[in-house]
């Protein structure tokens, strides 16, 4: 308990370290290129399609503790909203690659599926909050040791998510906090727990361009392959509410993440909904 406090009290400081150096605005239903999640939710019938890739230099691998570079992509997102206050969404990380690996040298495999459902169960208005329930599954597609390379953990991994955003004086902040549960990949029958979290903050400057920061990992007692992780991200998000583009440049900060990194893609919505009543 007194762990969880810790974490808590440290990504609460993270938070306030955050929106004091940076800026950003608000996306509907989407989250690129952050990893934290808005709790807004689209409006009933929008279709979103994200595509986007990352990279990551020096980053360790799990099997050998050798640094390598690492990329993912194109990562392949569907987002569909059924209902006002309900989204769901399927990820695919198409191709994971490890470059100058000391080990493998280089090497590459699928990438991993992600399964979504976000339900909105408070909607903010003025100086009230919006406030989310998030649950996610990952099923593993990149091969750990049968065919060893260290791509992934080969594990399933969940996570259960409570999402706030607020509008602040022209900012937006968003707020995750949740709990984490990965099988470890070198100990059969054996499990991580972790606290997830993710703090950001938005501000759109002039109608086509947000500038957004964010830090968001998860805090625990990791084992190699089901490691803490914590980075933070600094971007733009460009465009129009129909086509979006995005960049943010990554450091990753726990000892298992890499040092420098990128990230960009775009968004694009397919189907604008219409909120039930509205004309």
């Amino acid at each position: 308990m007194l762990s969880a406090m810790k974490t808590l009290g440290h990504a609460a400081t993270a938070f306030l370290g955050v929106a004091l150096c940076a800026l950003a605005g608000r996306a509907l239903g989407q989250t690129r290129p952050l990893l934290t999640e808005q709790a807004q939710t689209a409006p009933a019938g929008t279709i979103v399609w994200e595509v986007g890739g990352d990279f990551m230099r020096q980053e360790p691998n799990f099997l050998t503790g050798q640094l390598r570079d690492v990329a993912q992509g194109p990562t392949l997102r569907f987002v569909f909203s059924p209902g006002d206050a309900v989204e769901i969404d399927v990820e695919w990380v198409a191709r994971v690659a490890a470059f100058h690996d000391a080990v493998y040298g280089n090497v590459s495999d699928w990438g991993d599926v992600t399964l979504r459902t976000k339900a909105r169960v408070w909607a903010g208005s003025g100086h009230r909050p919006t406030v989310a329930l998030r649950y996610s599954l990952t099923l593993p597609q990149t091969k750990c040791c049968s065919v060893p390379n260290g791509l992934g953990p080969n594990v399933l991994r969940m996570t259960a998510d409570a999402l706030v955003s607020q509008p602040v004086a022209g900012f937006t902040l968003h707020g995750n906090v949740g709990f984490g549960n990965q099988d470890e990949v070198l100990r059969p029958h054996e499990q991580r727990d972790f606290l997830t979290y993710g703090v950001a903050i938005e501000r759109p400057l002039g109608r086509r361009v947000v500038v957004l920061a964010e830090r968001a990992g998860r805090a625990g007692r990791g084992m190699p392959g089901a490691d803490s992780h914590s980075e933070l991200r600094l971007g733009l998000r460009l465009g129009s509410r129909r086509l979006r583009w995005d960049a943010a440049l990554r450091r990753g900060l726990d000892p298992a993440d890499g040092k420098w990194g990128a990230t960009a893609g775009l968004s694009w919505t397919l189907r604008r909904g219409h909120v039930a009543g509205s004309p």
